[in-house]
């Protein structure tokens, strides 16, 4: 898309997201581009750390689609989305209401992707507000019950979601709201595309590429058993690049820096497993 110059397009360099492929011989770039190209919204699922919001931020940067985010709960309600009336105090010592729109208000108004990180969070009242503005082109609308206003939205507004699913504390996204995106499923990056990631974001010299490597390992090791219940707390890529940072100018050997961020980051009850799993594997 043409660039607008306008402020919500966020900038990222070209090689900071490693498309992995997920269809045939497409990537998962490729398929999120030519859904939002043909004017489906897409909800992104996986584990949490695989960089689903991070996938919708770079294409939106390649593709110089302005950018707005929110993350749902349980406490977000239709007002955030929306937007809110704000009281404002006049030189004259009156006092007079002004809209201010939220994020999917100006999605709409400004041609934007609306990001909902973390869709299957939120409450069923919460994601009721989103029905109208997801029906067909033709027929969408909405409409902001403190104005009365009715928006028809901006052709090229869309709406991306991120979803883990079966992570504790979600809900299960009725199946009519469901079929109103285009489903694509993520997993973590390959081993070795990961190892070769960590590498390219520190000042690691290829000489410590095989203690990268283990690193990676164990941390499909760890994601193993928080797929299989056995831990509250998966790992992310960015973990082990922050374990790798500390590792720079040998500032902490591989076993101590993986210890100090991943210990401290699980849950109490996690602790034990994590420290087994790294007296074993590093």
């Amino acid at each position: 898309m043409t660039d607008t110059g306008h402020p919500m397009i966020p900038t990222l360099a070209q090689d900071t997201y490693h498309q992995r492929t997920v269809a045939g011989d497409r990537t998962d770039v490729e398929i999120v581009t030519k859904a939002l190209s043909l004017g489906m919204n897409v909800v992104l699922k996986g584990p949490p750390g695989v960089g689903k919001s991070y996938l919708a931020k770079f294409l939106c940067a390649r593709t110089n689609r302005p950018l707005f985010r929110i993350t749902l709960s349980e406490t977000t309600y239709r007002e955030d989305l929306l937007g809110h009336l704000h009281l404002l105090s006049s030189d004259a010592g009156t006092t007079e209401t002004q809209w201010i729109d939220g994020p999917l208000t100006r999605a709409v108004r400004e041609g934007g992707i609306l990001l909902l990180d973390e869709i299957n969070a939120a409450d069923a009242n919460t994601v009721a507000a989103l029905n109208a503005v997801m029906e067909g082109k033709d027929t969408r609308t909405l409409t902001i019950p403190q104005t009365g206003e009715t928006i028809t939205p901006h052709e090229e507004f869309r709406v991306i979601a991120t979803a883990n699913p079966g992570y504790q504390g979600t809900y299960e996204l009725n199946e009519a709201f469901e079929d109103r995106f285009r489903h694509v499923k993520l997993a973590y990056l390959p081993q070795d595309v990961e190892t070769a990631l960590i590498l390219s974001r520190t000042d690691l010299g290829p000489e410590r590429r095989e203690e990268i490597e283990s690193l990676v390992s164990l941390a499909g090791r760890l994601r193993e058993a928080y797929m299989d219940g056995e831990l509250s707390t998966p790992v992310t890529t960015r973990e082990l690049v922050r374990i790798a940072r500390f590792m720079e100018d040998d500032f902490m050997s591989l076993r101590t820096a993986a210890e100090s961020e991943l210990v401290a980051r699980v849950s109490e009850y996690d602790e034990s497993l994590v420290e087994t799993y790294i007296q074993k594997r590093l």
